[in-house]
């Protein structure tokens, strides 16, 4: 295997070569116009008569011509010169990146090549691809600076844990590239997994101004994490498929060094949402969750114009007084694709936030619901306000939603208190700021807001109070386990979650109840409303109507 040093040698010389053969090809051109330039004036002027005077002229021309033929030769010499010291930094750049001084792409293509194309392979290799998660947020709040201060800080802790016959590579903005020997999938899972600890621990023992230079904002190595995905590299199996020539062999190297590093970045973004050092090692069963994604990626905007998304409705039940009255649904989404048939949420919502078109969907959501309400109030119907689900990725692209949704509403004429928004609880790991913005402008425009699932995630009771918050939606977590029997323990954090709510002033809303106890024992805590099967399943548009007609 070439050294970065070496590969850079190679390149320069090759590089030098080619300037020189050019310098030497434009000098004998230049010497064969200015030859074919004496000749054809010795020839006019002999031809007339031949005097002392022309003798003396000739030898004069002969010496202005090698004149100009040494002024063009050393022009041509000194620009191929100028233009070789550039090319010399250049390929100098090429091989070995200049924030960390770690060897580059070009240097891990020809590595990979040399070990993939060695005649006795002595190691198995596992190839890894790493990256600082969610960096573009230490570039935007910290500065690009501090940025190049955390990838130089982050490529030499890299590299520091590297062994023998072992390299670290940067590849890109925060993206470095390894080359371990492997000891089987668990061992090498298990190194890798060290690696990133192993940084970690380091950021966090490290002095913050060693490398934040007094950045204001914060302590950024507390929450730095990384994601990895690895391929085994099994030399001599892969070596099977190789034919030909060398120089066939050198190229058949080279696309299997592509295919590998694609793996690698297929294996690493599988962990990129886990907010955590994720390790993953590439297996086919990640190229095939690919392909599936990619089939759904691509049925997405079919399925829209098909109409293949519908919507279900939800009703909500008011469950203070001796009987329950209907006060409202939650508008759900289903997929019934002509490709790929029935597919849950839990399918490809998560896909559509990650994909970037969960935006895109939420408006389609928007507009079915808004046309459902724009009938209903055409028939006379009194409509009561149905909640929509908003993503974490909308909340991010507020005013482009927002400005969509304005749009909606003024061309179905619909009344702002009949839509409500849900916002996972989740979502507040967005950036509290953007989340409390987004509640500001939606309250602004005359929605009301709740926080659905709340008790799953972590949210902050101070973000609470931030926002002007009008529903708690308690998860169905919290009522799947209720018995009748329950003791004033078992049932402290359901009865003190209902209070804190309302000493707020929010509403509150159970999710998932299914049995009438559950409903009397809510109505005893003081929960306003209820939503689940015990009153209804999700049904379709057409059944939600005569629901509205009934209730006249």
């Amino acid at each position: 295997m070439y050294s970065s040093l070496e590969i850079w040698g190679i390149g320069m010389v090759k590089g030098l070569q080619k300037r020189f053969m050019v310098w030497a090809g434009l000098s004998a051109l230049s010497a064969v116009v200015l030859l074919m330039i004496n000749n054809i004036v010795g020839i006019l002027l002999l031809s007339e008569s031949f005097h002392m005077e022309t003798g003396e002229f000739l030898g004069y021309f002969d010496k202005i011509l090698l004149g100009l033929f040494l002024f063009i030769s050393a022009s041509l010499g000194y620009s191929l010169l100028l233009n070789a010291g550039q090319f010399v930094e250049q390929e100098k750049r090429a091989v070995e990146d200049d924030i960390t001084q770690l060897p580059s792409l070009t240097v891990f293509n020809q590595d990979m090549v040399n070990i993939l194309c060695a005649k006795k392979p002595e190691n198995d290799y596992v190839m890894v691809a790493v990256d600082i998660d969610k960096f573009k947020v230490v570039n935007e709040f910290f500065g690009f600076s501090h940025g190049t201060r955390i990838i130089r800080l982050v490529g030499n802790m890299l590299s520091g844990n590297m062994n023998a016959d072992e390299k670290c590579y940067r590849v890109g903005n925060d993206l470095f590239y390894l080359l371990l020997k492997s000891h089987g999938r668990e061992s090498d899972y298990q190194r890798i997994r060290d690696i990133l600890d192993n940084i970690l621990i380091d950021l966090v023992a490290m002095d913050p101004r060693e490398y934040t230079n007094n950045v204001n904002g914060g302590i950024y190595n507390h929450v730095l994490s990384f994601s990895a995905g690895g391929v085994i590299i099994s030399v001599n199996k892969m070596q099977e498929y190789f034919s030909g020539t060398a120089e066939s062999i050198a190229e058949q190297g080279m696309a299997l060094a592509a295919k590998i590093a694609d793996n690698a970045n297929i294996a690493r973004k599988k962990g990129k949402y886990e907010n955590k050092n994720s390790v993953y090692i590439f297996d086919d069963s990640m190229r095939q969750a690919i392909l599936e994604d990619k089939k759904i990626e691509d049925a997405f905007l079919l399925g829209i114009e098909r109409g293949e998304f519908l919507i279900y409705y939800q009703p909500k039940f008011y469950i203070g007084g001796d009987e329950a009255v209907h006060g409202g649904a939650e508008a759900l989404i289903r997929w019934e694709s002509g490709e790929l048939g029935f597919m849950p949420p839990g399918k490809f919502i998560p896909l559509f936030e990650r994909d970037g078109n969960a935006t895109r969907f939420d408006m389609h959501v928007m507009d079915l619901v808004c046309r459902n309400i724009c009938e209903w109030r055409a028939m006379g119907l009194e409509v009561l306000p149905i909640s929509i689900n908003v993503s974490r990725p909308t909340i991010l692209n507020g005013p482009g939603y927002l400005a969509f949704v304005r749009e909606k509403l003024f061309l179905y004429d619909i009344p702002q208190d009949l839509i409500e928004f849900e916002i996972l609880e989740s979502s507040s790991d967005v950036d509290e700021d953007i989340v409390v913005e987004f509640i500001n402008k939606i309250h602004g425009m005359g929605f009301k807001v709740s926080i659905d699932d709340f008790g799953t995630g972590c949210s902050s009771l101070g973000l609470l109070r931030r926002i002007p918050l009008d529903t708690l939606k308690l998860d169905k977590s919290f009522f799947d386990d209720m018995r009748l029997d329950m003791t004033e323990e078992e049932s402290a954090v359901i009865r003190y979650m209902i209070m804190m709510a309302k000493t707020m002033g929010f509403r509150t809303i159970a999710e998932g109840i299914e049995e009438k106890f559950q409903v009397d024992i809510l109505r005893e805590f003081g929960c306003d409303m209820v939503q689940g099967y015990y009153f209804s399943r999700p049904i379709i548009a057409d059944e939600y109507e005569k629901m509205l007609k009934m209730s006249q």
